[in-house]
């Protein structure tokens, strides 16, 4: 397909996406199409479209086909399958939209595997990501967010949609396997960390798989958290919906909150999302319970951010070896 082929083909779909959500039919005048080039793993692009005569809309272009992901993505091992794909289709079409908790919107999307198009068409919210930004209110807010998303989606029925990752005891067994297959890879101070969080692990699992589970974002990370620069009141908004998944809620917490914060600024985000919860749900919670199984959440997630980096990248398995560490320091204090 040439580029004006795959240019009208954008027009089409994104008149009659828009058509449907507006109850009215919109025309595509004009199409102005750049590259995006903070993308990690699919392609993107930024569109200027200009929307019957007078409205300039800021679209955002995914596409999702796994055989077109970025270099880097294909280096960081990901297979050229629909799973993910798919889950973030059903995310933006199904599930968010109930939420009104501000990710972007859908605007439109083309899904034909005879052909190979797997598109998105989403509100462009700008590029300013989270994780470059020092104001430590705007990562509170981001714990206060994980906590109204989790409120909300306790009664969504979504427990039994096949398209989600599921944490059970499968997947946390997986992790444990990974580390062990690629223990020879850590030099000897990082084994002997390794092998003393394994041996806290073993004998926490039963615990994570009863722990209380909610639709999830699965990497809650800054990276993954727009700002809304022009929207105080609603300043985030959530993106990359590839991992979404039923497990523990403290995931999110303990991803949005690792990494070198001081133990002030990780218990003010902690704080935050306990409150945030308790105001939206109405919930009584113990906060010595609700921080030991962050603690064990936050236990799992570096060993299995470790074990997912182990095979070849030293920069990240320095990083996880780090939160590692501080995860055994703080909460496991006899490794």
């Amino acid at each position: 397909m040439d580029n004006d082929e795959l240019t009208c083909m954008m027009i089409e779909t994104l008149a009659a996406g828009l058509s449907e959500l507006r109850g009215q039919s919109v025309i595509i005048r004009e199409i102005h199409r750049e590259p995006f080039f903070d993308s990690s793993s699919f392609s993107t692009e930024r569109l200027r479209v200009l929307v019957n005569d007078a409205e300039w809309l800021e679209v955002f272009f995914k596409d999702l086909n796994p055989l077109h992901q970025l270099d880097v993505a294909q280096s960081l091992r990901r297979q050229p399958e629909l799973d993910r794909s798919y889950r973030e289709l059903q995310m933006y079409r199904n599930i968010l939209p109930q939420l009104r908790l501000g990710t972007p919107q859908l605007y439109a999307f083309r899904w034909e595997p005879q052909h190979g198009s797997f598109w998105l068409f989403l509100e462009h919210v700008g590029p300013e990501r989270l994780s470059l930004s020092g104001d430590f209110q705007l990562w509170v807010e981001a714990a206060r967010w994980a906590a109204r998303f989790h409120a909300a989606v306790r009664e969504l029925l979504v427990t039994e949609a096949d398209f989600l990752i599921h944490f059970d005891q499968d997947l946390y067994r997986c992790c444990a396997e990974r580390l062990e297959q690629n223990f020879s890879k850590f030099n000897v101070e990082q084994q002997r960390v390794v092998r003393q969080a394994l041996d806290d692990y073993e004998g926490i699992l039963d615990h994570l798989v009863a722990l209380p589970r909610h639709l999830i974002h699965g990497e809650f990370f800054g990276e993954n958290v727009l700002i809304r620069a022009a929207n105080l009141e609603e300043p985030i908004a959530v993106i990359d919906w590839e991992t979404a998944a039923i497990g523990p809620g403290y995931v999110d917490l303990v991803s949005i909150s690792a990494g070198q914060w001081t133990a002030e600024q990780k218990q003010a985000m902690w704080q935050a999302y306990f409150d945030e919860y308790h105001a939206e749900t109405g919930l009584q919670m113990s906060w010595a319970e609700f921080c030991q199984d962050l603690g064990y959440v936050a236990l799992d997630r570096a060993l299995w951010w470790l074990g997912w980096w182990s095979n070849e990248d030293a920069t990240h398995i320095d990083r996880w070896m780090q939160e590692l560490s501080r995860v055994m320091t703080d909460r496991f204090p006899s490794g």
